[in-house]
């Protein structure tokens, strides 16, 4: 019976501990906004090196990542919490006191990518690379002003 108990209680232990957050979750808040930047760097990358030249132009392709990447972009302001402001990372401390500004920039990000989208799925490839480069600008613009260069 007691060999039973301990059993039970190690099994019901390993399943609980995981799930009593032994993690941080400010610190959870950063790193998940840090994965969705990465997931947008990742395919803008991609689609920066077919603008480039770097690699051959897919249309399909292109609006796929497009796509990812219109979708990636609203999620990132839910990792901007306030509270999170004194964890360790790339932002710059300004962030947090042009919080409005910055969101505002995402707000427009995002309006630019739905319509990379858009161009994407119909547009020439002139078309697209043009809407690239104003959605490239944007982000450029917001990491010169509220990213830590690395």
């Amino acid at each position: 019976m007691k060999k039973r108990l301990i059993i039970l209680v190690a099994l019901v232990g390993s399943v609980i501990f995981p799930l009593t957050g032994i993690s941080d979750p400010l610190e959870d808040t950063v790193t998940y906004r840090q994965g969705i930047l990465f997931g947008i760097g990742w395919n803008v990358g991609a689609m920066g090196a077919m603008v480039k030249g770097e690699m051959s132009f897919d249309k399909d392709k292109f609006a796929f990542l497009a796509q990812r990447t219109s979708i990636l972009i609203p999620m990132v302001l839910e990792g901007f919490k306030l509270e999170t402001k004194e964890i360790e990372s790339n932002a710059k401390t300004n962030v947090w006191s042009n919080l409005s500004d910055f969101e505002e920039r995402f707000t427009t990000l995002s309006k630019g990518a739905e319509e990379l989208v858009r161009i994407a799925e119909v547009g020439a490839e002139s078309e697209v690379k043009k809407q690239f480069g104003i959605l490239a600008k944007q982000c450029k613009d917001c990491h010169d002003k509220y990213k830590k260069s690395n």
